[in-house]
């Protein structure tokens, strides 16, 4: 194997050295910057990325914060006029009922009245009838008249004990 030779040691050593140095020196001057710069981009990207998604979780969360607030203020409004609207309605119907109450009444009294009121007739009629009938029925079984004074007298006697 020539490589294991002794006498070839020496070039051996020497291109070794040289191709060692060149490598070296290429990579020190070109190659090793090169990676660094990208090295420094991509941490300084990374950085400003993170810096920018701090930024904007904190936006986002003042947003939530925000939106809920005013969900809640919403909430708290929607409750304040749905209470003010339904009193307003039971205060209406109340009034409403109040109204239709004394209606009720009224036509209650004026019926009642009414219904007295040809209570009183019916009986001024009956009492007419009754007055008549009795003063026919006198007449055709005793044969002679009675005076309506008498047959009034006697009726109001008859209808006081029945009382």
């Amino acid at each position: 194997m020539p490589q294991l030779n002794p006498e070839f040691f020496i070039s051996q050593l020497f291109w070794l050295v040289v191709s060692f140095s060149f490598l070296l020196v290429f990579l020190w001057r070109i190659s090793l910057p090169r990676i660094g710069s990208v090295l420094n981009k991509r941490e300084r990207k990374i950085s400003n990325d993170l810096t920018t998604a701090k930024e904007l979780q904190q936006e986002a969360e003042k947003i939530q914060n925000a939106i809920e607030n005013q969900l809640k203020q919403a909430r708290t409004d929607a409750s304040e006029m749905i209470k003010t609207s339904l009193t307003s309605l039971q205060d209406k119907a109340q009034i409403e009922l109040d109204k239709l109450d004394k209606e009720l009444d009224n036509k209650i009294d004026q019926s009642a009245k009414a219904i007295e009121k040809s209570k009183s007739e019916s009986l001024s009629q009956i009492q007419i009838q009754i007055h008549e009938i009795t003063k026919l029925t006198l007449s055709k079984i005793t044969s002679f008249e009675v005076s309506n004074d008498e047959i009034k007298s006697a009726l109001a006697t008859n209808e006081r004990s029945l009382n």
